[in-house]
Parts: structure tokens; C-alpha cells; sequence
């Protein structure tokens, strides 16, 4: 199946390669969607001829489910569609994230349509017909086949989801899914409802039912996260720091912020660099910093610039007594920035410091404390100042 999704993929897709494009990105839905809207109509019809010929509320209730499916797969047509316009005055980091509101709305969909069919098959079950046994094996034959196909269309959503790492083409093959298992429970009321129990065929659509809703539940969640505003993938952290450590004079990378629109990425960071060098030379490697990670990411970035003093005679000296000091504990998970000045009779000391998720505003408060305490301990004539990373910036 693999095979034949690339070869389609080669022959339909013009710069198949270039995924993080938004047209490129656009025609993979395109492409996912017509594919699903087609097989989920001759479906459809399939199942609801059958279901009517037999007049099984389970074989009904599975038809609907495709037929959702036919639904939501235009939403995802409109929101791809919708996704590749590029940005304008209203919309200046573009339309990108359009593609989770159309997973958003397929979610919701799926959710009501599963609480209706969840009402049907109850009704079934306290008033269970004669007729489910008119069911025969001929039918069960015919949605087999349905089965198949159905299973070869959510395996083709899943790999063109995962050559373009979208979660509304993921989104697509959980529809396609549960429908193959909502099939196999109707399969599974066929043979029941032929030993005389006629109330299986309403368990049956309860079961299909509560796929939906679930499955509906699933993907909302999947589509709320990147809305909301989402952890980046740590891979992405990485590629940021390797990209900005590739700059001569740049020393450690931390503060790492990222908003994510769809494929454009908006990232903010600050490099480390040594306090003696000129500002102008600075100024040079973080705009380096910036062309290489845009170049790398897409989109844009900004860089702020922390001077080191490392060449201050106690710097080393203060560096290995918050090190040793923070070690054992499980709270700080590291510290960054250490800048160190001399002032009349004090010695200015800052430095950041990254700490467990768990950690609540009133420990961050104690922590601090601590480490004031611990260090003005060694060095009395220090002006200490520590400022905790926030929770929405990372450092690798």
C-alpha cells in the first residue's frame, strides 16, 4: 500500500518533496479528501441499500458513519483550500493553522453525529424487531468488502498524513478507522442476530455509536493543542540549537520560544556571547543566527544577545559554586546567563535558571531564596539576582 501511495503521490502531486509548501501541502489534502469523499459515497450507498433491505438500525447507523465522513472530508477540502492563502493585512502570519479549525469542526461533527445514532440504537435495543433476522450471510459478504476498502482508504489517509505530518489527514484515518471497526460490530450482530438475539443488533449500533463520539473526542483534542498554543517538538528545539551554535562566537542558546501558524514558524531566542567582543560584532552574529534558523525553519526569528563576563577573575569561581549548589537538586534542572560586574564595593551577580514544570510560583520563590543565601554565604559581597525561565521558554 506504501508503494502504490508514493507512485500516486509522484504522478498527482506537482513538488511532491517540498511538504512544508503550503500549495504542496494543499494538494496532499486534496488529493486525501477527494480520494475519501468518492469511497465514502459509493459506500454509503452500499451499506444503506443494505441497510434498508434488511431494515437493521446497525447496518443504517454504520451508513451515516460514512456518510459523516463524506462530510467532514469536504471541511477538510475547504480548510486545506483555505490554509494556502498567503497572509494579508488582517492575517499576517498567513491561514496556515486553518487546518486544525477544519479538524476542530470535524471533531465536533463526529460527536454529535455519534450522539444521535447513540439514541437510535438505545431505542432498538428496549424495542427489539423480529426483522434482524431477515440479516443473511450474502450481506455479511457485501460489508466485508466494504471493510476492505475501507481499511485500504484509512491506511492511504495515515501515509499521506505522515509525509506531510498533518493532524488533519490523521484526523481523516480515525474517521476511516472507526469505521472499519464500527463494520466489524455489525458483522459481529449478523451472526449473533441468527441465533435469536435480536436485541444484539441495537448493542451493535451502541457500539458504532460510541466509536464515533470518541473518535470525535480524539481528534478535538488533537486540534485544540496547537490553537491553544503547544510545547514544540523537541526536534525542533534541537535544530535551533544546533543551527544557532553553528556561529563563531556563540556560546549556549537559551529562552527558546516558538509559535507555530500552520508552516510558519515565529522563533525567539537568546544566544550567549562573550562581553568582550565589539557590540557592532554582535550585532553581526545574531542576525547570522536569525538567517540561518529562518532559512532552516521557515518564517522568522528575532535573537537576543547575553553578553558573558567570563573574563571576570571570580566568574569561574561562581560558576562552579552554583553548579555544585544546584546539582542535587531534582527542582532546577539547570542554570544559564551568568553575568558577573563589579560595582564600588559589591560584585553584581545574575543568571537564570531552568526549573521542573511541577514547580509552583511560591517554591520558585524558596528556591531563589535558597540560592541567595548559598552563595552570599561564600561571597558576602555579592548583589545576587536570579531570574527563573518561563514555563513557555526552553532550553536544551
Amino acid at each position: 500500500m506504501k508503494t502504490l501511495t508514493q507512485w500516486l503521490v509522484r504522478k498527482l502531486i506537482p513538488g511532491y518533496r517540498d511538504v512544508d509548501n503550503i500549495k504542496v501541502r494543499a494538494r496532499y489534502g486534496s488529493l486525501e479528501a477527494w480520494t475519501s469523499i468518492l469511497g465514502n459515497l459509493i459506500l454509503f450507498a452500499i451499506k444503506l441499500a443494505l441497510g434498508l433491505s434488511v431494515q437493521s438500525v446497525a447496518i443504517i447507523a454504520d451508513a451515516i458513519h460514512t456518510l459523516s465522513d463524506t462530510g467532514t472530508s469536504i471541511v477538510i477540502l475547504i480548510g486545506f483550500k483555505i490554509a494556502k492563502r498567503p497572509s494579508d493585512r488582517e492575517h499576517p502570519f498567513g491561514h496556515g493553522r486553518m487546518e486544525y479549525i477544519a479538524t476542530l469542526i470535524v471533531s465536533i461533527l463526529l460527536i454529535v453525529a455519534g450522539f444521535e445514532l447513540f439514541k437510535t440504537a438505545l431505542a432498538k435495543i428496549l424495542h427489539p424487531s423480529i426483522e434482524n433476522t431477515k440479516l443473511t450471510w450474502t450481506v455479511g459478504l457485501i460489508l466485508f468488502g466494504t471493510v476492505v476498502i475501507k481499511e485500504i482508504m484509512a491506511r492511504f489517509a495515515r501515509e499521506l498524513a505522515t509525509m506531510i505530518k498533518s493532524k488533519t489527514l490523521e484526523a481523516d484515518f480515525w474517521h476511516h478507522r472507526s469505521d472499519v471497526l464500527s463494520t466489524i460490530l455489525v458483522l459481529v450482530a449478523i451472526l449473533l442476530s441468527r441465533f435469536g438475539y435480536l436485541y444484539i443488533d441495537g448493542v451493535a449500533g451502541l457500539g458504532v455509536a460510541m466509536i464515533v463520539m470518541y473518535s470525535g473526542y480524539a481528534i478535538a483534542r488533537e486540534a485544540i493543542s496547537p490553537l491553544l498554543g503547544e510545547k514544540p517538538d523537541p526536534k525542533i528545539l534541537d535544530e535551533i540549537k544546533s543551527t544557532a551554535m553553528q556561529v563563531p562566537g556563540v556560546m549556549g542558546v537559551h529562552d527558546v520560544i516558538v509559535h507555530r501558524y500552520g508552516q510558519v514558524n515565529l522563533v525567539s531566542l537568546h544566544i550567549e556571547v562573550s562581553d568582550a567582543e565589539p557590540i557592532a560584532k554582535l550585532h553581526d552574529s545574531s542576525e547570522l543566527v536569525e538567517e540561518k534558523i529562518e532559512k532552516k525553519l521557515g518564517g522568522y526569528a528575532v535573537v537576543h544577545i547575553d553578553p558573558l563576563s567570563k573574563n571576570h577573575p571570580r566568574y569561574q569561581e561562581i560558576h562552579d559554586l552554583i553548579e555544585k549548589i544546584i546539582e542535587p537538586n531534582e527542582q532546577i534542572l539547570s542554570f544559564h546567563d551568568l553575568r558577573i560586574n563589579d560595582e564600588k564595593q559589591k560584585i553584581n551577580v545574575s543568571f537564570d535558571i531552568t526549573v521542573n514544570q511541577n514547580v509552583d510560583e511560591q517554591q520558585v520563590a524558596v528556591i531563589k531564596q535558597k540560592l541567595c543565601n548559598q552563595i552570599t554565604e561564600k561571597f558576602p559581597q555579592a548583589q545576587v539576582t536570579i531570574k527563573p525561565e518561563p514555563p513557555y521558554a526552553y532550553t536544551r
